[in-house]
């Protein structure tokens, strides 16, 4: 009756898991976001110019300029940004990755409600930053005519208005490389999107952006837990230049020039071109392994080592896996929908946390775990089954979170299975010697 109870249990979380993956978060965002697709496409590129527009806008120049990668994790990805030259200022840059950490900063951004802001400042000052960071920087000067000049420094002006200068970030739809993108886009009359778009990468925005995680891998397992599905589709040349190294590269392939180097980094590494989670998942997942398996030492000492360190990664799992249906079912992270890693690593594996506290270095507490981690690697088990049955239906990119799944499960099955068949023989001593 008990392993009935508590099978019906693990079945109800799994479903409270699943519903919360298929429910949306709509949380109302503000009204007066700039929507830069929008705005452009009202916008006449080909307007016609004065012979003084047309020699002032002939000597101006527009030049997209990156940054490379660097740390906090939120510049793991790089940078990317405008500069505008003109006769008669100063060199501007425009920069859509800019953001406030005002008084609803932090709600704002659990919620999946990312506003960002673009910031025009002196570019001598931000690539004197940059180039402090030690980070690469290149420009490269977009190949407009004097016409598709004046619209663009137009809109950016425009667009950095207080009244305009708010938008709703989206990692992958809407950052500091795709506002750019969209601009040169629309100064050309569609034709980079075009082009772009016909070519295929076979990649998806996953495998694009995980080998800028590099620099960490306990970084790299948390966000690529937290997104779904949603990020495995493959995605065209187009869609990749939300990475500014690979927008970078667009423009110098459309345009078949070389962008100029400002700054080339000393110490910083290039980023990889492959990065697989699995391969560095495979020797945590063992020492994961071998730690709950030291809870099956004879030695009590070992036993309550592995207790306190099983305890500790089930309980950063359930917190994380928490997190995860919490973004799924309450916010606007929408990269976080129908992620079936809450289900495998579930927020449930938080029981597994108290009982090795409860048990800590004692065999005869270990029969709840050893109940518990069996159904959870059943429950592991038939989701693989599922997704091997529904390739095409379920393209999440997780294997390494099964791997993850596997590795504790299975070693909580078979430290637990062990401990217990040791203590029968004692236990029938025990009985023995009373009778």
């Amino acid at each position: 009756m008990q392993k009935a109870i508590a099978m019906l249990l693990l079945i109800v979380i799994a479903i409270m898991d699943a519903g919360a993956a298929s429910t949306m978060g709509g949380i109302p965002v503000r009204a007066d976001l700039f929507w830069s697709e929008e705005e452009l496409s009202h916008v006449d590129f080909s307007a016609p110019l004065t012979d003084d527009e047309r020699t002032y806008y002939e000597n101006s120049h527009i030049y997209l300029l990156t940054a490379a990668p660097s740390e906090p994790v939120y510049v793991y990805f790089g940078h990317a940004g405008i500069i505008v030259s003109v006769p008669d200022r100063n060199e501007i840059m425009f920069d859509y990755g800019t953001f406030r950490f005002d008084k609803g900063f932090y709600l704002n951004f659990a919620l999946g409600r990312l506003y960002y802001s673009l910031i025009a400042s002196p570019a001598i000052y931000r690539i004197g930053s940059f180039m402090d960071e030690d980070r690469t920087v290149r420009r490269i000067e977009l190949d407009l005519t004097p016409a598709e000049k004046k619209a663009v420094i137009g809109f950016l002006a425009y667009n950095s208005l207080p009244e305009n200068e708010i938008y709703l970030y989206d990692y992958y739809q809407d950052n500091c490389a795709t506002r750019p993108r969209d601009i040169y886009n629309a100064a050309t009359g569609g034709e980079f999107r075009r082009w772009a778009e016909g070519i295929e990468t076979g990649k998806s925005f996953r495998a694009w952006s995980t080998p800028y995680m590099h620099p960490s891998f306990f970084f790299a397992f948390i966000l690529n837990y937290l997104q779904g599905p949603m990020v495995d589709r493959p995605v065209t040349f187009y869609e990749a230049c939300f990475l500014p190294d690979v927008l970078m590269k667009a423009v110098e392939e459309f345009e078949g020039m070389e962008a100029e180097t400002l700054y080339e980094t000393v110490t910083r590494e290039e980023t990889p071109g492959h990065y697989s989670l699995i391969l560095r998942t495979i020797p945590a997942a063992a020492a994961l392994a071998f730690a709950i398996m030291l809870t099956a030492s004879k030695h009590k000492s070992l036993r309550i080592v592995g207790d306190i360190s099983a305890a500790a990664f089930w309980l950063f799992i359930g917190i994380l896996s928490s997190v995860l249906v919490f973004m799924m079912a309450a916010t606007n992270h929408s990269v976080t929908y129908w992620n079936g890693n809450a289900i495998i690593l579930s927020p449930a594996v938080i029981a597994l946390a108290f009982l090795h506290l409860a048990s800590l270095g004692k065999k005869e507490r270990r029969k709840p775990i050893h109940s518990l981690s069996r159904a959870f690697l059943m429950i592991a088990t038939l989701m693989l089954i599922a997704k091997g049955c529904l390739m095409g239906e379920a393209p999440q990119d997780n294997i390494a979170y099964y791997l993850t799944a596997f590795a504790g499960y299975g070693a909580e099955t078979a430290a637990t299975g062990l401990s217990l068949s040791r203590s029968i023989p004692q236990q029938r001593r025990r009985y023995a010697q009373d009778q």
